[in-house]
C-alpha cells in the first residue's frame, strides 16, 4: 500500500478545521444571567395550605403535580428577579378556593414597579378534580399572554 502524500490530505484537514470552527462558533460564550439561559419563562412556586385539613393538602398536591408536569416553563428553586413568582393558597369555607398571586419578573427597565395578578378558582367539594386543572389552565393563559406582550 502506498503512502498518501500530505498534499492529498489537505482538503480533508481543511474541512475538519472548518467543522471545528463552526462547532466552536455555535457554542454559547460569555456570562449569561440565569434568566437569559432559556427562552422559556421560569417559575417559582410557593404553597400555603392549612395542615389540619387533609383534603386541602391533596388538592395542593394535585396543583403541584400539574404545575411540575407542564412544559411551558422551567421551575426554579428560589424566588429570583428573573422568574415569575406564584403563591398558591388553598382554603375551604363553604367552597374550596384555590387562590393564586402571580408576580411578573422584574425587568431592568421597570425595576421600581411589580406587576402582580391575583386570580382565584372556587367550587363545591364535588368539583375537587376539576379545580386544579382549571387553576393551571388560568395560570398558563396569564403567563403566555404576558410573555407575548413583552
Amino acid at each position: 500500500m502506498r503512502k498518501v502524500p500530505l498534499l492529498r490530505m489537505r482538503p480533508v484537514i481543511l474541512s475538519l478545521i472548518v467543522m471545528v470552527l463552526l462547532a466552536l462558533a455555535w457554542l454559547p460564550t460569555g456570562e449569561f444571567l440565569p434568566g437569559d439561559r432559556t427562552n422559556k419563562p421560569q417559575l417559582f412556586v410557593s404553597y400555603e395550605v392549612p395542615t389540619a385539613v387533609a383534603n386541602l393538602e391533596d388538592i395542593a398536591f394535585d396543583v403541584r403535580q400539574r404545575i411540575e408536569q407542564r412544559h411551558e416553563w422551567r421551575l426554579v428553586e428560589s424566588a429570583e428577579n428573573y422568574a415569575w413568582q406564584l403563591h398558591v393558597e388553598v382554603t375551604q369555607d363553604r367552597q374550596i378556593v384555590i387562590a393564586g398571586r402571580l408576580v411578573a419578573p422584574q425587568q431592568a427597565t421597570d425595576s421600581a414597579q411589580q406587576n402582580v395578578q391575583h386570580f382565584k378558582i372556587q367550587g363545591p367539594s364535588d368539583a375537587v378534580g376539576a379545580l386544579p386543572a382549571q387553576f393551571v389552565k388560568v395560570l398558563i393563559d396569564l403567563i403566555e399572554n404576558a410573555e407575548s406582550r413583552s
